[in-house]
């Protein structure tokens, strides 16, 4: 998932200024010759904690603290976004990429059920060492023979049968037990997956109130995530 992330930058004003009027649905030649509103202001500290009140298409309406104010609020370029939250018991189904903690023996075959899944955005399948934690793009990953001890398994889920989970990682399989008790979690980019209510921490610039563009945010779901009701969007209850 790390390699999916958008990390934070630095934005020239002209560039944000641009984003803004677009946001405000100027044409590009009032882009190129309006004057910026005022000042370049970031959004205070006090400001930064809110809550999710709509999510439209590259856009968050957002309720935050100073006053009750609503903010629209759009992803700058190379935004950092992160979404996190519960995943329900029914997002074990295949096509789902995640990431396991596992422990295996010498013969290669998983010894432990798992603590925790993590569903990501997908990623380089594998198994790398390191025990819990999300693979990183650099991560070293080892196949065939490898000694008996703890590794993070990277894949797609095959299969699901009961409490044993079948997940893919490249030419090998794993069958993984995830009792009911075992964590579900979501680590992703995908801010579809938001909805009213949930929790938002944000970081950007703004010429005017109620007008942001965002260079981080982090939002924290309210309710397990579900799974897809079609092919490509995850659906909140």
């Amino acid at each position: 998932m790390d390699g999916s992330r958008w990390s934070g930058c630095v934005f020239h004003r002209h560039v944000i200024a641009a984003a803004l009027a677009a946001g405000l649905g100027l044409m590009p030649q009032t882009i190129l010759h309006a004057q910026p509103p005022g000042p370049l202001k970031s959004l205070e500290k006090e400001d930064q904690n809110g809550q999710v009140i709509e999510v439209g298409p590259g856009m968050l309406k957002l309720r935050l603290p100073s006053g009750g104010n609503e903010w629209q609020a759009m992803p700058a370029p190379n935004a950092k976004i992160e979404v996190t939250g519960k995943a329900s018991r029914d997002m074990l189904q295949p096509k789902q990429f995640v990431n396991i903690a596992i422990t295996l023996d010498e013969f290669g075959k998983v010894t432990e059920p798992a603590l925790q899944v993590a569903f990501t955005d997908g990623g380089a399948p594998g198994v790398m060492a390191g025990g819990l934690g999300i693979a990183d793009a650099g991560a070293k990953r080892f196949s065939g023979k490898r000694p008996a001890g703890a590794y993070l398994l990277a894949g797609t889920i095959k299969e699901v049968e009961g409490d044993v989970v079948t997940i893919i990682a490249g030419r090998e399989k794993f069958d993984v037990t995830v009792p009911a008790e075992a964590e579900l979690v979501v680590r992703s980019a995908n801010v579809s997956l938001a909805a009213p209510g949930d929790h938002v921490e944000a970081e950007g610039q703004y010429y005017q109130r109620g007008k942001l563009l965002v260079t981080s945010l982090k939002i924290t779901l309210a309710n397990p995530v579900m799974p897809p009701p079609s092919k490509n969007k995850a659906r909140r209850p």
